[in-house]
């Protein structure tokens, strides 16, 4: 709780209340209307104030103004009917109704099918499933666990673009990372520090050289939220860059 929250609860408390006491002096009938109305007068305020309240402060702080303002009704010598004690129960239940259908309408990690509510998640770029942060979600792979088990790829097939991405394929040598020679895999080089590296490692990277950081600029669009802001950019391929990368190997 952040030390601008804690006088935005103050302050909707004592709005509510006032509230309350208002409209207990009109009468039982619009305390009780009053009290089922509270709930949503506070959603509404912390919604203007862009403040997040857990549910169960939201019921505390209901449930605890319709009773400060019929308490102090009572105690300012008002002629409060019996039916007045309503209101707090009226607040209370409107209060626990509205969470009740926001949790059977909150979304659910695909993965685990735990509510998300507050909870950080994720779109996965590569199968599209929204997953939680706790256990769903691989930070270091920009992928969720699912996908990371399975290998599920992001990038196409099509030699043409990777040709348009990297250049021709690099015949000889062994991928940095997986070691496997240029003779059973494609095998692509990094356009900036020449350092080549399969597709398969390509992909598992999410386009990234692990070398220099590289980055292939034709990212799936759901890829590139992921992708840190200028790696993006390709430097001019040099006219020696053959020699670069059999320098590299």
């Amino acid at each position: 709780m952040t030390s601008r929250t804690v006088p935005a609860l103050l302050a909707t408390t004592f709005v509510l209340a006032l509230a309350q006491l208002l409209a207990v002096v009109a009468g039982w009938a619009p305390a009780i209307v009053c009290g089922a109305l509270i709930p949503l007068l506070a959603w509404a305020i912390f919604h203007f104030l862009d403040i997040e309240v857990a549910a169960w402060w939201m019921l505390g702080i209901t449930t605890l103004a319709s009773v400060v303002g019929v308490a102090v009704a009572a105690f300012a010598g008002a002629d409060v009917p019996i039916f007045v004690m309503f209101a707090p129960m009226a607040a209370a239940a409107c209060a626990g109704a509205k969470q009740l259908v926001e949790r059977r309408q909150a979304r659910r990690c695909a993965l685990c099918n735990s509510r998300l509510g507050q909870t950080l998640a994720f779109p996965c770029p590569r199968c599209g499933l929204l997953v939680c942060e706790r256990s769903c979600w691989v930070f270091e792979r920009s992928r969720c666990r699912l996908c990371e088990q399975n290998g599920v790829r992001i990038f196409v097939e099509d030699g043409r673009w990777w040709d348009r991405q990297l250049g021709p394929r690099t015949m000889h040598g062994r991928c940095q990372l997986c070691l496997e020679p240029a003779s059973d895999t494609d095998l692509r080089a990094c356009p900036k520090c020449g350092r080549p590296q399969c597709r398969e490692c390509w992909d598992a990277s999410n386009g990234e050289c692990t070398r220099c950081h590289w980055t292939i600029p034709d990212l799936p669009p759901s890829l590139q939220p992921f992708v840190l802001a200028g790696r993006g950019q390709a430097p001019a391929r040099p006219p020696n860059d053959r020699a670069k990368r059999e320098s590299a190997l």
